[in-house]
């Protein structure tokens, strides 16, 4: 696929956050990333990396997103979005 690396920060806004809010709209999409930022110690202002990866493996591990999408596309999704990022 390939494409731009980015970010963690903007890998946040502009991989992660618009692929939620496709399936669950704005308010769900900032309930999910606060609950699991919250939980991990993240700051979703500026994530460093590691933050990153795990807030995108929390993210595609909630329940709601793998009834939502299944197990094997929230799988999926989670490698996609660690992808993103600028090595």
């Amino acid at each position: 696929m390939g494409g731009m690396h980015v970010d963690a920060k903007t890998a946040l806004d502009t991989k992660i956050r618009p692929k939620l809010e496709e399936s669950f709209g704005t308010g769900m999409t900032d309930a999910i990333l606060s609950a699991y930022a919250q939980q991990l110690g993240v700051s979703l202002n500026l994530p460093t990396r590691d933050q990153y990866v795990q807030l995108a493996e929390a993210v595609a591990s909630d329940t709601r997103v793998r009834e939502m999408w299944g197990f094997s596309k929230a799988k999926f999704q989670a490698l996609a979005w660690k992808g993103a990022l600028r090595n």
